[in-house]
């Protein structure tokens, strides 16, 4: 867990961790220099089990995951995030299906999305099979960070976390682990996702990188291993689109001649943008 002023959530979110029917765990929490009390609610939760690492600077969501797996010493990693929840029996389930699964070096679960009060939002059902997760990744990573369980030697002999990536870091490892094993999402709720307008993703600021995270992302996404003809379409779809909301975003950061190039790189997704803004309006491609 990575946590920066998180102090509003984290007591929730660790609590579900240290109420998991699975008891044999070690929370390790990498504080990115908080300024408000989040340490001080972890700590005064007073498990023996968790493990804190203060850092002296803000370090960036990457380095600080990083951190966290050089500092994790089970087997299997598990990621929630400060502000998430994990059902009761997640990391059981995750556990018990790695461990019977020795092909399977990731797997997520389907989740729930939650408002800032804890109220649902919607369900997300994604695929499930090794095969049919490996497709979506093609045009939509169906794996959410915080219901991810993976295998600690796995993730660390392709690199961890790729410090180039600062907002898809997560998308970026279930790539790199897709090289060379299988990934699978348990059809289960296990993890409840609170989306707020203050999550790093969704601050304007970190929009430009994020997409530019993305963009590069889903393009090696293409060359996963096992993709139909109506996957690539659909992964070219989603290139293509990343590729114009880049080149506007380059545009409104005034970084003219990146736009101008993306803008000609991938023009002949205009037709898809247009149809988008048809469909669902503006904010179908400010949510992408």
């Amino acid at each position: 867990m990575t946590c920066y002023n998180a102090a509003s959530t984290i007591q929730e979110s660790v609590n579900s961790i240290i109420a998991q029917t699975f008891n044999n765990w070690e929370l390790v929490v990498v504080d990115n220099c908080s300024t408000d009390i989040s340490l001080t609610v972890v700590k005064n939760l007073n498990d023996d089990r968790i493990r804190i690492i203060a850092l002296d600077k803000n370090h960036g969501r990457t380095p600080a995951l990083a951190i966290a797996l050089e500092n994790a010493r089970a087997d299997f990693v598990a990621i929630l995030d400060a502000d998430d929840i994990s059902s009761q029996d997640r990391l059981q389930q995750q556990f018990d299906f790695l461990t019977n699964n020795p092909n399977i070096i990731v797997v997520g679960s389907w989740y729930r999305n939650i408002d800032q009060h804890g109220n649902l939002i919607n369900e997300v059902r994604t695929p499930t099979t090794s095969v049919d997760v490996m497709r979506q990744m093609a045009s939509d990573n169906p794996i959410v960070n915080s219901s991810a369980m993976f295998r600690a030697e796995s993730a660390r002999a392709v690199g961890g976390y790729n410090q180039k990536y600062l907002y898809a870091q997560d998308f970026a490892l279930w790539l790199a682990l897709a090289s060379i094993g299988e990934l699978a999402i348990l059809p289960k709720f296990l993890t409840d996702i609170r989306r707020v307008t203050s999550s790093l993703s969704s601050i304007s600021s970190n929009s430009l990188i994020l997409t530019a995270d993305n963009y590069e992302l889903y393009r090696k996404a293409q060359n996963l291993s096992g993709l139909t003809l109506l996957d690539k379409l659909h992964g070219k779809r989603t290139v293509g689109l990343y590729g114009l909301l880049y080149a506007w975003r380059s545009l409104q950061a005034r970084k003219f001649v990146r736009a101008l190039g993306l803008l000609i790189q991938n023009l002949w997704a205009l037709p898809l943008v247009a149809f988008e803004l048809l469909r669902k309006g503006f904010n179908s491609l400010k949510s992408i």
